[in-house]
């Protein structure tokens, strides 16, 4: 199963970017990859992994302070987690519309901005690095938010009491107790945001218009407008590298933490 839905079709894209023209009539060259050295795309490249880092640390730090505030400092849990896979409940097309009234020019956030006084002018930021940031980071809270709490759920708690209790500060109880023994769910929600993040093309397309592109944004127009499908592909191979790589880093760091705790346990 494993072979029919990932290999045998990486390995078909990795055919097709080898090649100058579409099968039957292409010729193997390499072009298409040192096409991807140029200027242009090497820019696209760092702003999608710097969004990537960006939205991938934001949300990380957001999410797991939600999900340790709805395990240690209420009751009202179920009510939390409603509200935080509620958004799955609506198209996601219809939700990138809603945050472009909310950020265009004069729209909801300049009203706020207004009626509060923080600004005197109408203003707005769709179309900025900003608006995309907050788009990609509004998507992926939920669903980075759900792992945080389900290993903070199976934490014990009683851990953190015993910390207190043998003169550890709140801070060196985060970093030595917390975080150690909850770190798998925290490399599964950074997995869970980094690589769509990454590969992202709705929300920089409509957030970010023509300045903002992603190299999503690039491999959708290659194969939909330019019909350049060969280097399409190369752009696929790359980002599916990237994936990939940040998948064997996760299991490795999460292994390790594992055989960490089990080193201390013993």
């Amino acid at each position: 199963m494993l072979i029919s839905f990932f290999v045998l079709p990486l390995i078909s894209m990795f055919s097709l970017s080898l090649l100058d023209g579409l099968p039957p009539g292409g010729t193997f060259t390499l072009d298409n990859y040192a096409m991807v050295l140029n200027d242009r795309y090497l820019s696209v490249l760092w702003r999608t992994v710097s969004l990537t880092a960006q939205t991938t640390f934001v949300v990380t730090v957001l999410g797991y302070s939600l999900a340790y505030s709805m395990v240690r400092f209420t009751k009202r849990t179920t009510l939390l987690l409603l509200l935080i896979i509620l958004p799955f409940w609506t198209n996601y097309i219809v939700r990138m519309y809603a945050l472009i009234n909310i950020f265009q020019n004069g729209g909801v956030l300049s009203w706020v901005l207004n009626l509060f006084g923080v600004v005197d002018e109408t203003m707005g930021i769709l179309y900025t690095n900003e608006a995309v940031l907050l788009g990609l980071t509004y998507v992926w809270l939920p669903l980075a938010t759900l792992p945080f709490y389900a290993s903070l759920t199976n934490f014990d708690t009683d851990l953190i009491d015993a910390s207190k209790d043998l003169g550890a500060g709140p801070i060196k109880t985060f970093f030595t107790v917390t975080l150690p023994m909850t770190f798998n769910g925290l490399m599964a929600g950074i997995v869970l945001v980094a690589i769509p993040a990454f590969g992202s093309f709705v929300t920089p397309g409509l957030l970010g218009g023509t300045e903002q592109v992603m190299v999503g944004n690039i491999i959708d127009q290659q194969f939909n407008q330019a019909f350049n499908w060969p280097f399409g592909a190369a752009l696929g191979i790359v980002i599916s590298v990237f994936m990939i790589l940040l998948l064997v880093v996760s299991a490795m760091v999460g292994t390790r933490a594992v055989a960490g705790r089990g080193g201390e346990n013993t």
